[in-house]
């Protein structure tokens, strides 16, 4: 669960030399420029203006210009699942969860200083709302597959339904933030929001 991303990214090699991109200044440039202007106002050549970065090669890692918006999803997710695969066995899954999802989202100050535009952006622009879901599927198959190792008689469709929740949760969480102008960190938003969510089997009926 992120905002724009944290590192740079590495494309494909070009004459035997990689095409790096600083995926942060990508993402800070065009969230401003979409902000300005709206998302369906700007094109790859409005894009490659504002980043500095030729539209060919931002094209070359970026599959759609939404997908700008969803680079920090990689990292998040590698934060997600190293906090699952590291905690302790026994301790209360909604708990385990909870901390995990709160553990993704960063507390970083590029997070903090774009993140409520991003919340907003992805809230309101249609395009990047509909975007959304596909962005978040590896994120919600990371905790549908914990859910498999800690509740094995779960079924599937009850997995991904509280990845689904989960995911829904913390994304308004999100959004909230934003609306509040971002007063407090994303993570603190999230967690309070998080913990009003439980994962305990219902008892079968008689």
């Amino acid at each position: 669960m992120e905002t724009p991303n944290e590192h740079t990214a590495a494309g494909p090699a070009r004459r035997g030399r990689p095409s790096v991109v600083d995926v942060d200044a990508v993402a800070e440039a065009a969230i401003e420029l979409w902000s300005a202007r709206g998302f369906s106002g700007t094109s790859w050549n409005d894009l490659a203006t504002a980043t500095g970065v030729s539209a060919r090669t931002l094209m070359r890692h970026f599959p759609t210009r939404a997908a700008i918006a969803w680079v920090g999803l990689e990292a998040a997710s590698d934060r997600l699942r190293d906090s699952l695969e590291a905690a302790q066995p026994g301790r209360p899954l909604a708990d385990v969860l909870r901390e995990a999802v709160v553990h993704s989202v960063s507390r970083s100050d590029f997070v903090r200083r774009l993140g409520s535009r991003w919340a907003r952006l992805v809230s309101t622009e249609p395009q990047l709302a509909a975007s959304a879901a596909p962005a978040y599927h590896a994120w919600e198959g990371i905790i549908a597959a914990h859910l498999g190792r800690a509740e094995p008689t779960m079924p599937e469709p009850a997995r991904r339904a509280v990845a689904s929740a989960y995911q829904a949760a913390a994304h308004t969480a999100l959004i909230e933030w934003a609306s509040a102008d971002g007063a407090s960190a994303p993570a603190d938003a999230v967690d309070a929001a998080l913990r009003w969510l439980a994962v305990a089997p219902s008892r079968s009926p008689e």
